[in-house]
């Protein structure tokens, strides 16, 4: 059986990222933020992974309840660039990271009140599996969910 380990999202302002992802969702900080660069521990291989142009970074491990990994990026050489719209789904590659949350309710206003983006309305898919997509201040598009995957995949067959 695989499992998910981590998934990376990009981020403009890692300190601030840490944060909001911690009191929204309540994950854990497990490392980080650190500054790689060229001249740190791990460098060739973060070169082979984002390529030659790749100079510095600040990086942040976290983790969610089921133990799978948030891993938060703040590119600094070359620095982050920031789209007006984030959500390419029609580009093939992931396109949003889908988190199941205890109090939806509860969460979708902590995510408002923190500044994220309800990108639309919330949606019972079937049998109170609520889903709603949105985003966080930098532009990453989330799913958040208040059943479990195999919830949720079993409501959109019957919808």
């Amino acid at each position: 059986m695989t499992e998910v380990n981590h998934v990376g999202v990009t981020v403009s302002d890692i300190d601030a990222a840490v944060e909001w992802y911690k009191k929204v969702f309540g994950l854990e900080l497990m490392a980080g933020p650190m500054d790689c660069s060229r001249h740190t521990i791990g460098a060739e291989r973060r070169r082979d992974v984002f390529g030659e142009q790749w100079g510095a970074m600040k990086l942040a491990h976290l983790m969610t309840s089921n133990g799978a990994g948030i891993e938060l990026f703040q590119f600094l050489e070359p620095p982050v660039e920031s789209l007006d719209d984030n959500f390419t789904y029609w580009r093939v590659g992931p396109h949003h990271v889908g988190l199941t949350v205890d109090d939806f309710d509860g969460t979708l206003r902590l995510l408002l009140e923190e500044g994220g983006l309800q990108r639309t309305e919330v949606f019972d898919v079937y049998g109170g599996a609520l889903i709603a997509y949105c985003s966080d201040p930098w532009g990453n598009t989330l799913e958040i969910v208040s059943k479990s995957y195999r919830d949720l995949s079993d409501a959109t067959t019957q919808s």
